[in-house]
Order: structure tokens, then sequence, then C-alpha cells
């Protein structure tokens, strides 16, 4: 099975593909405009769980890109939707929970800026 992210930058939400077909959209913070999320394609290459929070808010898991110093992780304070991030995308802890589990190593990640 052929799994994607697509994370739309203008519209703020990443879709979660199988074999082409759409399973389910998330809605999601990217980078503020000083720290802007890179368009692009990367693939998965890390896969982390947090069981508490840290010093910086990952949320409870985090899917480590191929992008330097980019990820796709979740957050326990928020904000999550808009440009809030240091420019990674930022989820709902409940939708990365749902979607890590779904996503493997080597997972294309495509970033779209229109």
């Amino acid at each position: 099975m052929q799994k994607q992210l697509v994370v739309n930058l203008t519209t703020l939400r990443c879709a979660y593909f199988e074999d082409g077909k759409l399973i389910k959209e998330y809605p999601v913070g990217i980078g503020k405009p000083a720290t802007p999320t890179p368009p692009g394609t990367y693939q998965v290459v890390e896969k982390l769980v947090f069981n508490e929070m840290g010093d910086i808010d990952l949320g409870s898991r985090r899917l480590v890109l191929s992008a330097d110093k980019t990820c796709l992780h979740g957050s326990w304070q928020g904000p999550v939707e808009g440009r809030v991030s240091g420019g990674c995308v930022r989820m709902y802890n409940k939708d990365i929970e749902e979607l890590f589990p779904k996503v493997e190593i080597g997972t294309p990640v495509v970033m779209l800026s229109r």
C-alpha cells in the first residue's frame, strides 16, 4: 500500500492518502512568516513518542522529516492552527496520535505552497 501525506501551506491542511485515495484531512499550523515551513518533497525519517511535555511543546508524537529541522508534531498547549510554529507542521495531539500508527518510515510528505 502506498501512503503519502500532503500538507497544503495555503489552506493549512494535512491530507493523508492511501493508494492515491484521500483517507482524512487534518487542520494544521505552519511556520510564522519569520520561520516559514519549507515547501518541497520529503520523507519521514524517524518517529518519536513523548509521554510528557518537555521544555519545548512537541506534543505526544513527532514525525521527523528529511528536511532540516522540520517535522510534523502534536501540541499539548497550542496554538495549533495558523502561522504559529518555528517552521514545523503543528497538529492537535488527538490528530497526530490517530495518524502516527498509519505512517511508516519512508512515507513521502509533500509540502505545497499553492
